[in-house]
């Protein structure tokens, strides 16, 4: 911090009737330099981290920007801001975090550049909103539909060795369909027949463009998209699912094996998970039977309470001095769920919280399977499929809470490390599908559950979307060559050109920066050179050829939007965060209109 002689000798511009002291937006400059670390997760060819904790003594490989926000110690309030956007971004979209923290850095950096030369805080944030408006009216510009993309694939695109394998399956399989359609020429008067080999070409040709587009936006992970094409497949099964060329994420679920090699990955139907070796005793003793089951929405055990509920105040509990049982009541609750199991025939019980270790011990005597953290989504498809009303309380089951059809079995080729065993639990019309990740190295299994993940929303995405951008940086170059033009164009206050050229340099730096960590350059300079002939060739055409991504990638229409907008609206709340901290602000004036806040 410089002493107090040195904060008055500052220079000082005025913004408004506010004072802004330059090179004093620390805020900026920390959220510039913490973007700076995850660079090299820019691209498809990211270079992973090794997080260390020093006081448990265990190690992590990370490759993504959220899980090193994550694993790093953010003190600051700057730090904690962006690992709440990155996190954000994560849980709705699973993708588009190293666009959203690179951006955040180098738009950082130009707002202080800006600042430098004397620009104010409400003409930069202006201008960049209006860079920004400039950026996004590109993408929808220069989108494409998924029905394109996927011709273009089947047309010239060469798949990669992880994902041929795949395309081959899907080839045979409708080879399979043709011959069988063949076979049944003779019969092609039964209207019955013409219904089922329409039904069955939709559904293959629906396959078929879902592997293609599932291509496009791989980037690289093909072993990833590989599993969530198999997933797709299998929920294809469901017809409504098929011809409506979808992939529905909330029945879609991961299971991490570790000590296996990753070719054993697979993607298996129903709910898989991994249990001790006395709950696998039970389904083995359980496994070739129609089973009940009971869905709890909470914990099992005898101190839980729905969430809402408000315990009676001024209300003292006398014992009753006449019982003099030793019977605690966690001991009569557990009594009277076991009865309640009994009494409903109950096999398999799962539990979205957790369960009580006594009540664990002692169903496994009655043969009764309890599995605990159970995602929601995981009860509401079993719900649907067989019936099973969730509750909070176990005491609350009766028997139209129960439901009926349940399957378990023990998947022995996936034997996990410390006695756990993969276990699956199917229903006959679930689309539950459970990806079974598995990996040597157990430092990278939630690497590589997030790269799955990562594919699946970016499949799910172009598909809800149903169209996409040019990817490998060249609707960025786009975005360049517009705001370039837009420049060039008269404005009300000349600040603004100033603000759309230094946006452009950052959109530069961050295709230079995708161009390095792809190995298509050797440096940073290299890439610069590389991008400015370009923009030189397209100089005197309307826009960019859409065809200058040859290597065929592309990228998610929302997520590279909201990535862009989460970006810019940090470095907006970072840089008012600065403004507010050293600007002095005279009474009764009303200087607060130009700023932004929470």
């Amino acid at each position: 911090m410089d002493p107090p002689g040195k904060q008055c000798s500052s220079a000082v511009k005025m913004c408004g009737s506010a004072t802004v002291a330059q090179r004093r937006h620390i805020g900026l400059q920390q959220l510039e330099a913490i973007a700076a670390t995850t660079h090299g997760f820019l691209g498809p060819n990211k270079r992973p981290k090794f997080i260390q904790d020093e006081d448990a003594g265990d190690a992590m490989l990370v490759s993504s920007c959220s899980r090193l926000l994550e694993c790093i110690e953010l003190d600051g309030s700057v730090g904690q801001l962006l690992l709440e956007t990155v996190q954000a971004q994560q849980k709705l979209f699973h993708s588009g975090t190293g666009a959203l923290v690179f951006l955040a850095g180098v738009w950082s950096r130009v707002a202080l550049e800006c600042l430098n030369r004397g620009i104010t805080v409400l003409d930069i944030k202006t201008a960049m909103r209006k860079g920004l408006e400039v950026c996004l009216e590109v993408c929808k510009q220069s989108a494409v539909s998924v029905e394109e993309v996927s011709c273009q694939k089947l047309k010239d695109c060469k798949p990669t060795s992880a994902l041929k394998s795949e395309i081959q399956d899907t080839k045979m399989q409708h080879m399979d369909v043709k011959h069988s359609q063949n076979l049944r020429l003779t019969l092609k008067h039964s209207r019955h027949f013409n219904f089922h080999d329409a039904q069955t070409e939709n559904t293959q040709t629906a396959l078929d463009d879902v592997t293609h587009i599932a291509q496009a936006v791989s980037h690289g992970c093909d072993s990833s998209m590989r599993l969530v094409l198999k997933a797709c497949k299998l929920q294809s099964k469901n017809t409504e699912n098929a011809q409506n060329r979808s992939l529905d994420i909330q029945k879609l679920v991961t299971c991490l094996i570790p000590g296996l090699s990753e070719e054993k990955s697979s993607v298996l139907r129903g709910f898989v998970t991994l249990l001790s070796v006395e709950q696998a005793s039970v389904v083995r003793c359980l496994q070739g039977q129609a089973l009940n089951i009971t869905l709890v929405n909470g914990d099992l055990c005898e101190k839980y309470r729905h969430m809402g509920f408000n315990r009676p105040g001024n209300v003292v509990h006398i014992t009753d001095h006449a019982n003099m049982s030793d019977v605690s009541l966690e001991e009569r609750w557990i009594e009277d769920a076991l009865r309640k199991l009994h009494e409903f025939s109950i096999d398999v019980v799962l539990v979205s919280g957790t369960a009580g270790v006594k009540l664990k011990d002692r169903v496994l005597g009655a043969n009764v399977l309890v599995i605990e953290d159970v995602k929601s989504s995981i009860l509401k498809e079993f719900s649907t499929c067989t019936g099973a009303v969730p509750v909070s309380y176990v005491t609350q089951i009766d028997e139209n809470c129960v439901g009926q059809g349940v399957t378990v079995s023990q998947l022995r080729d996936f034997s996990g490390k410390n006695d756990l065993v993969a276990v699956s639990i199917v229903t006959a019309s679930t689309s539950l599908v459970t990806a079974v990740i598995s990996s040597s190295v157990s430092a990278k299994l939630q690497s590589l559950e997030d790269l799955f993940w990562s594919c699946a929303h970016r499949l799910h995405q172009a598909l809800t979307d149903g169209k996409l951008l040019h990817g490998a940086g060249t609707t960025e170059l786009l975005c360049i060559q517009q705001l370039h033009q837009s420049k060039q164009t008269e404005m009300e206050n000349p600040q603004e050109g100033v603000v759309l050229e230094l946006m452009a340099e950052a959109w530069m730096d961050y295709v230079s920066t995708l161009m390095m960590n792809s190995g298509s350059v050797g440096s940073k300079a290299e890439a610069w050179t590389a991008i400015a002939h370009q923009m030189r060739l397209y100089k005197d055409e309307d826009a960019i050829s859409r065809d200058a991504d040859g290597a065929g990638v592309y990228d998610n229409v929302t997520v590279k939007s909201e990535a862009w907008r989460r970006a810019l609206d940090l470095v907006f709340l970072v840089l008012q965060s600065d403004t507010e901290i050293i600007t002095g602000v005279s009474e009764g004036e009303n200087v607060y209109r130009e700023l932004m806040y929470l």
